[in-house]
């Protein structure tokens, strides 16, 4: 809106020009107002509102008065001066956000009010003192001089940006070689930044921060920029700005965009770290020429400004808690540590490989992934769930990557790999006993948690080390998946008696089985609700498997073992991870010819059993009668 001020009473002080000439900081612009002859004007009743550059302004701006020794440049002067007035006492508590003044020559200024009450005008002229009394206005002292958009030109000098007159627009992309429009200086970041027509959104939050100010300073310094999609892929409405608190959050977030200095992309290494302004770690990753910032891609870089360079990224980076214990000086992980325990650096989250990497733990890991082409897979946003083998499981295994040298079988690594792997983020806190998953292999993996947590065999060392994809667990084998085998032997054998689960899926049923030399028994159940086994056990009471015993393996929900027994015995037997419930069994293998029996314990019945005694009387009831009838 154009703004219109109300005329104020005056009082006896001095005028315009007379208190510019006693502030000490207006030389110039009385110089100025004097060469142009409005010093008259402004002595006038007015009233009038001043907008002051200091003698600083006038200077940076480089206004040399001897040069303006016709008419037509004295006109110019005059224009410029007269940009700065405008009709009526306007007190800076008439000033609002967003609005627009007309000035004496009928060009409008316009007015942004930020953070605490700073007033800019123009977008580049802050008044660094408002409300100075005149008997016939006011002025308010700013740091710049302000230019007529109507005297705005731009002469082609050499310098370091392709700038487009026609749509006051920057484009990046060009050099002095490919550029068709102006190759200027270049200015500062933030107007370099609003005049690339894809940095609308950092720029606007600039503003709102109120950083605008501090990144046109002398600096130098490096920003990296991301893109108006990038700040819409990360959800930021700068509406949601509006408490102090919440400012002052979103000025840390773009202060870990900044770093002191002028880096250019040839000062970068793979691996190096720096700090931000916010305080967060930079951590910068190079491969094949391409260049990432805390996952966030360099899509052009070396963008140069005056005071210092641009690097514009495809994400917004946002300063997260940290959450591993890095060393600066060994570029490790220590894995084992927290935020209280840790002596180095407690920094943000890295990818898999790339945490894997620093641990100094999991060498034959990361090279197993790189040979198998899954260190980009894993480096993606995932999340995933990695169990980790360490190097030592690896030699443990016997795995030799040497071996993998054909395409069939950096195949078969990549399935034993991925066998560590599932999708999502599962920490140990999520895990149950005799939960199942699927890894990315398709294969399963099956849970157990006692004094210690366990899959499909392979201990957990170390439980929930925080990656930024994920989570990793440290385990102490590596896992081999099942291979198809042709049934085994025991396999073909022909079921002669068959031992399930009860009702309950907690008990063998039969628990008791009599049979006779050289018949074959069972153990099927299939998708039980928990894990089990047959394990033999030394003697009836024991707990532990019997060392070489009858063993089906490891605990499945579905089960087909069988086992033909060749001599007399009694074979007793437990499933390992249900023992302490009392889930045991045994078969007794008998020489004799006679028909095998079956028995469990729910149908055993004892004579004091009731019931019992109503059968025994019904029998002698029938026995009286046939004895009577043979009589």
């Amino acid at each position: 809106m154009v703004g219109e001020f109300s005329l104020t009473e005056t009082v006896s002080l001095p005028n315009i020009p007379a208190t510019a000439i006693s502030t000490g900081n207006h030389t110039s612009l009385v110089a100025a107002l004097t060469h142009a002859n409005l010093v008259g004007v402004l002595s006038g009743e007015g009233p009038y509102t001043v907008f002051a550059p200091t003698d600083e302004a006038f200077e940076e701006l480089g206004l040399n008065l001897s040069e303006y020794d016709t008419e037509e440049e004295n006109n110019t002067l005059a224009m410029i001066l007269s940009y700065h007035v405008t009709m009526g006492s306007a007190m800076s508590s008439d000033l609002s956000d967003g609005m627009e003044i007309n000035t004496l020559i009928q060009e409008p200024i316009s007015v942004n009010i930020y953070g605490q009450g700073t007033v800019v005008l123009n977008g580049e002229a802050s008044v660094t003192a408002a409300d100075v009394e005149t008997s016939n206005g006011v002025i308010h002292i700013i740091d710049k001089v302000l230019m007529p958009p109507s005297l705005t030109t731009v002469t082609p000098p050499v310098g370091e940006i392709c700038y487009d007159m026609d749509t006051h627009t920057v484009d990046l992309t060009k050099t002095e070689e490919t550029c068709e429009k102006m190759w200027v200086p270049s200015v500062d970041i933030p107007t370099t930044a609003a005049a690339t027509t894809i940095h609308t959104s950092l720029v606007a939050a600039l503003e709102k921060a109120n950083l605008t100010t501090v990144l046109k300073g002398d600096g130098p310094f490096t920003v990296f920029a991301p893109t108006d999609t990038a700040f819409a892929n990360a959800g930021i409405n700068l509406d949601d700005y509006d408490t102090a608190e919440e400012i002052s959050a979103l000025a840390n977030i773009l202060a870990h965009h900044v770093v002191g200095g002028k880096v250019m992309s040839s000062d970068l290494s793979n691996g190096l770290t720096t700090t931000s302004f916010s305080g967060g770690i930079l951590a910068f990753a190079i491969t094949e020429g391409n260049v990432s910032v805390n996952g966030a891609n360099v899509i052009l870089a070396d963008v140069p400004v005056s005071n210092g360079v641009i690097h514009v990224i495809d994400k917004v980076m946002i300063p997260p808690v940290g959450e591993i214990c890095y060393d600066m000086e060994t570029h490790t992980v220590d894995v084992s540590k927290t935020a209280d325990t840790c002596e180095k650096s407690w920094i943000p989250s890295v990818d898999i490989p790339t945490t894997a990497a620093a641990t100094t733990i999991h060498t034959a890991l990361v090279a197993a992934l790189d040979k198998a082409n899954l260190v980009e897979t894993l480096k993606g946003e995932g999340p995933f769930t990695i169990f980790a083998p360490t190097d030592q499981a690896f030699a443990d295994a016997g795995v030799n990557l040497d071996d993998y040298d054909t395409e069939e079988k950096i195949s078969a690594l990549a399935d034993i790999l991925l066998m560590h792997v599932v999708s999502g983020k599962v920490m140990s806190s999520d895990l149950t006993d005799g939960m199942e998953a699927t890894a990315l292999s398709g294969d399963k993996l099956s849970f157990m948690i006692g004094d210690t947590v366990s899959v499909n065999g392979a201990t957990v060392t170390i439980a929930d080390v925080p990656v930024s994809n994920g989570a990793i667990h440290v385990i102490d084998k590596v896992l081999m998946p099942v291979k198809e085998e042709e049934p085994k032997a025991e396999d073909k054998l022909t079921c002669d008696h068959i031992i399930g689960l009860d009702s309950t899926g907690y008990a063998y049923s039969p628990a008791s089985l009599t049979i006779k030399v050289g018949e074959t028994v069972c153990w099927q159940w299939t998708d039980s609700a928990d894990l089990h086994n047959v394990a033999e056990i030394s003697s009836e009471g024991d707990q532990m498997r019997k060392e070489g015993g009858i063993y089906s393996g490891e605990t499945a929900k579905t089960v087909d073992f069988r086992h033909t027994f060749t001599e007399a015995t009694t074979f007793h037997y437990i499933c390992e991870p249900h023992v302490g419930m009392q889930m045991v069994g045994k078969v007794i293998v008998s020489e004799s010819s006679t028909d095998s029996e079956t028995t469990t314990p729910s149908v055993e019945k004892e004579e004091d059993t009731p019931g019992f005694g109503l059968a025994l009387a019904a029998f002698a009831v029938i026995g009286i009668a046939l004895i009577s009838r043979r009589l």
